[in-house]
């Protein structure tokens, strides 16, 4: 006896063809599914996608995928598929719930807890795939606008300013991606795994929770705080550094902070010991200004002042920028190799997944901004000629010289016939230098300064070619390095200690011979080196980063990259 199911056939006799219809709204099985989407998509796509973004996408994926549903299973949209997808959005930290992804997700969700007819549930499944690629294309690239970053920093070379930033698109396809059954194994593979990005999530969690309890609060103008001073604006300090979590549990019960109290209770002031400045207040301050980039000096002055008062929500912006920057940032995977972050003004060699070294740097100015990219440090030269590049020598030369003649002497410069450093030495005493500053005759000679104490990229060189001849070295101006901010050169990365890279690269190139190398950097004679083990370089520029303590770090926007960087709101 036939099983006869809910499933009405009309049996029509049509030019002598035979045709079953259903009239039931249900898919009764997969291959149903299959070519009901096929029909739907070639027959009726103004229906079944109305109102659906990526319109082109999402017709060429399922045709690649012959249709084949991602959402719909035994003849119901699969609940525990899509509430994985609605988990991930939910919990993602970087989307905004003002953004259209995060209005789609509600909208569908409250779609999915109603009863279905045949075309709600086709549809159902192609806003669940709009949804996911939306979601995806937000994970994996993020919201910059980078085209009109790009114009900016096109608009900058009318200043003669000539910044670049390299991007490293991400190598992930999305409908591959999203054919893959394991929704939180493909969103996992679709996150960075370097350059702190987890560490930035985490803090950006933290100031979103310390946003909501509404305590982080702006502190009133003042002129100067120090060890020892006192009052009410000391206690508005310490709650602030506690908010930020810069005060750490501490009592101020030091001989210091009670001579403090003893003198002003002879004054007749009866003063609480939260309110004197403190060393325990005084370590908060000082740890609050190593996270910022600032002077470690423990006075609260017009700069640390500057920093404490920037808004939670300014905060929270540049996390989400940085985050976002650094899903544009090469995701290959290296054993070792070193981070130039510019605004910190730091190297960091990476091993293992471990900052093994730290190393201070000077980098380009806002006229020379270090650029941004990646690449592989390949030869070193000791005592290195500095080829003074020509854009050096008619802004800078060329002027010096004409108002002092003894200019190219003083700086240990010589003019050579061509780049070969063994090629003819020119005479330049007869030359008249304003031929070349006002006139249009065009400065014929090349410039370089020999192996020396004045020569501008100091005993070692590590070079890894770019179009941007920019690369790695010492210098003799060894003082700049005391200072906070380090923006004076012309682009190249000044070492603070190049000797502790190069025994740091010699560790695994055992071709480079230490002792060799020493003794050829106690004379001039230029040498080079190969580093057959490269070693990966990536120049980035991170204003918010983690330090290896775990906690957040903020750096000075030097190049108005924050500023010029807008992020849209999906």
């Amino acid at each position: 006896m036939l099983n006869i199911k809910k499933l009405l056939i009309t049996i029509l006799l049509f030019n002598g063809v035979l045709f079953a219809i259903s009239t039931d709204n249900n898919l009764t099985s997969p291959n149903e599914t299959v070519e009901a989407l096929k029909k739907s998509f070639k027959k009726s796509p103004s229906v079944l996608l109305k109102n659906i973004p990526h319109k082109k996408i999402l017709t060429n994926f399922y045709k690649q995928n012959n249709y084949s549903p991602l959402w719909i299973q035994n003849d119901l949209v699969n609940e525990e598929k899509y509430a994985k997808l609605f988990k991930h959005i939910q919990e993602d930290i970087t989307l905004s719930p003002k953004s259209l992804i995060y209005k789609n997700y509600q909208t569908l969700s409250k779609q999915l807890d109603t009863n279905l007819s045949h075309m709600q549930m086709l549809r159902a499944e192609i806003k669940l795939s709009s949804l996911y690629y939306d979601f995806l294309v937000h994970t994996i690239y993020g919201e910059i606008q980078w085209k009109k970053f790009s114009y900016k920093l096109s608009s900058l070379k009318k200043s003669k300013i000539n910044a670049s930033w390299i991007k490293s698109k991400p190598k992930l396809n999305i409908q591959m991606l999203m054919r893959n059954e394991n929704i939180d194994a493909t969103m996992k593979e679709a996150l960075p795994k370097n350059f702190g990005y987890a560490g930035l999530l985490v803090a950006l969690k933290q100031l979103e929770t310390l946003k909501e309890k509404g305590t982080w609060e702006k502190l009133p103008h003042f002129k100067r705080l120090a060890l020892g001073s006192t009052g009410d604006i000391v206690l508005k300090l310490r709650a602030r550094l506690e908010t930020s979590g810069d005060y750490l549990e501490c009592n101020e019960t030091d001989s210091y902070t009670t001579s403090i109290m003893d003198t002003n209770l002879s004054k007749d002031i009866n003063l609480s010991r939260d309110a004197v400045f403190g060393h325990c207040l005084d370590k908060a301050v000082k740890t609050f200004q190593q996270r910022h980039g600032l002077v470690i000096d423990g006075i609260v002055g017009g700069g640390t002042q500057k920093a404490l008062n920037v808004s939670i929500d300014e905060k929270i912006h540049q996390i989400r920028l940085n985050i976002d920057r650094i899903k544009w940032l090469p995701r290959e995977e290296h054993e070792r190799y070193l981070i130039v972050n510019i605004p910190e003004f730091m190297l960091h060699y990476i091993e293992e997944g471990e900052v093994k070294q730290k190393l201070r740097v000077i980098v380009g100015d806002k006229r020379h901004p270090t650029p941004v990219f990646s690449q592989n440090i390949s030869y070193i030269v000791l005592n290195p000629y500095w080829k003074v590049p020509e854009g050096i020598v008619k802004r800078e030369i060329i002027p010096a010289m004409v108002k002092n003649r003894n200019y190219l002497k003083r700086q240990g410069l010589e003019a050579h016939r061509t780049w070969d450093e063994k090629s003819r030495l020119i005479d330049t005493s007869w030359l008249y230098w304003e031929d070349y500053l006002y006139g249009n005759k065009k400065f014929p000679y090349r410039l370089m300064q020999p192996p020396g104490p004045k020569n501008a990229l100091g005993k070692i060189k590590f070079k890894f070619p770019n179009r941007f001849s920019v690369y790695l070295h010492d210098t003799p101006t060894k003082h700049l390095f005391n200072k906070s901010v380090r923006a004076f050169s012309h682009g190249c990365v000044r070492l603070s200690q190049p000797e502790e890279l190069l025994e740091t690269i010699a560790k695994f190139n055992p071709e480079i011979d230490m002792n060799k190398a020493n003794k050829t950097l106690k004379g001039k004679r230029k040498k080079f080196l190969s580093v057959n083990n490269q070693l990966r370089i990536y120049l980035v520029y991170l204003t918010a980063g983690i330090n290896e303590k775990g906690q957040i770090e903020f750096r000075n926007d030097i190049y108005n990259y924050d500023k010029y960087q807008k992020r849209r709101l999906r």
